[in-house]
């Protein structure tokens, strides 16, 4: 009988050390390192010294930072990467705003997660005045992973059909990250922004921000209760809103906001999606367990089949898929 071949523990090990590349990136944008290198400082020591750290422990974690492409180190010399000047450096348009914070309140919830499947229940919900201070945080730190795929939605969809669409309907916009590439890309576009007013005062930023602020009107409140109007919008977006909201009110969603779009309207839909078994990707399968961990009953990631089938339930004729940068496609639907 042929003996059966040891595997290698090289995955195992790869990762359960994961964490401890989140966290060391973290610690990087915690002690600003990024945006020092950024700024001039370029030895160990003189990141050090503006970072008011250790010397020797620094040159530490920019060597790994260079291990894990970050940063790049020729001598004494440290620069960054281009991942790092686009999304870890102050004062850059994609700015990973808030990710140190983001990254260690993951890990500890995640730190949970054995406890959770015990019981089946999620972690203690936060108050009502920290679920505000959590989604105005987070809505800056999701900023860059939403802005640069809704980008590349614009051009899948192609600029003669963005030109032909006045009116956007932007459903829990956050920072307004999926709509604003739609208004850059189209002057006379107008978009309604449907968001509680701590939010909708984010959004007000960045549309000030990236000049198209006179352009974007406000329908504040609670999306559940919130008349959307009826053969209003050429376009609908729903940037990862369903997985909080769960499959009885993603439904309701669905079905309200397609009454809200004209003949021919479209519906964006930016999601984590596993596969129809429910055996990968990795990322929508992991952000699946973060909705069990601390989101409300029933909040999920949901399948493409499941998606289709409530699309055609609500009306939509034609529903197809987008490549995007970003953990799954996006989806687009057409009334």
């Amino acid at each position: 009988m042929a003996k059966t071949r040891t595997p290698s523990p090289i995955p195992l090990t790869n990762d359960i050390y994961g964490a401890w590349k989140s966290l060391t990136i973290a610690a990087g944008m915690e002690l600003d390192v990024f945006t020092l290198i950024a700024g001039g400082k370029r030895t160990a020591a003189e990141v050090a010294a503006a970072a008011q750290a250790d010397t020797g422990a620094m040159r530490r974690l920019l060597d790994t930072l260079v291990a894990l492409k970050y940063l790049r180190r020729k001598g004494e010399l440290y620069s960054l990467e281009p991942i790092s000047a686009t999304f870890l450096a102050r004062g850059g348009e994609l700015y990973f705003e808030g990710g140190a914070q983001f990254v260690k309140g993951g890990a500890m919830a995640f730190s949970q997660l054995a406890d959770v499947v015990r019981s089946g229940r999620p972690l203690a919900p936060p108050g009502a005045e920290t679920a505000v201070q959590f989604f105005t945080m987070l809505v800056r730190v999701i900023f860059p992973m939403s802005y640069v795929p809704a980008k590349a939605a614009v051009a899948a969809i192609g600029a003669a059909k963005v030109r032909k669409i006045s009116a956007i309907l932007d459903v829990a916009a956050g920072s307004g990250a999926w709509s604003l590439p739609f208004a850059q890309a189209n002057p006379k576009a107008r978009v309604t922004v449907v968001d509680f007013p701590a939010v909708t005062a984010i959004t007000r930023e960045y549309a000030a921000r990236y000049g198209v602020g006179d352009r974007y009107d406000y329908l504040e409140g609670n999306l559940r209760e919130l008349d959307f109007g009826r053969d209003k919008y050429e376009l609908a977006i729903f940037g990862h809103i369903i997985h909080g909201e769960g499959a009885e009110w993603g439904q309701k969603l669905i079905s309200k906001t397609a009454s809200a779009l004209k003949d021919k309207g479209q519906l964006l839909i930016a999601e984590f999606i596993p596969n129809d078994e429910r055996t990968g990707p990795v990322i929508p399968m992991l952000f699946g367990l973060n909705m069990l961990l601390r989101a409300t009953p029933g909040a999920d990631v949901f399948t493409m089949r499941e998606y289709r089938t409530w699309l055609k339930e609500a009306g939509f004729r034609s529903i197809k898929t987008l490549p995007a940068p970003s953990p799954s496609p996006l989806i687009l639907a057409t009334k």
